[in-house]
């Protein structure tokens, strides 16, 4: 999806803002990203409204997982390989 879009921060600069204003709340593609945040390893919830992390369909193994973040602060998308299940990030089911 993120291709569609303009691609990741990991692609170009570029690409990773346009992903990101696409899709965030008011942009062209209908997903409208939520800033979520995360849950801190002490239970708490940080970065509220600074970053939305996403979970990808596939995991590393039985403590870790891909993920999608959208940083506000750089207005881009970027993908993760190893972060951590208890960040309880957001999930967000996609029909193709």
């Amino acid at each position: 999806m993120a291709k569609a879009y303009g691609g990741l921060l990991e692609d170009s600069t570029e690409g990773a803002q346009a992903t990101y204003r696409a899709l965030g709340i008011g942009g062209t593609s209908g997903f409208s990203a939520t800033l979520g945040g995360s849950r801190a390893l002490d239970g708490g919830y940080d970065r509220l409204g600074a970053h939305g992390f996403y979970w990808t369909a596939s995991e590393s193994g039985s403590a870790t997982a891909p993920f999608y973040n959208f940083g506000k602060g750089g207005q881009a998308l970027s993908r993760h390989g190893q972060g951590d299940k208890r960040m309880a990030a957001s999930v967000r089911c996609i029909k193709e």
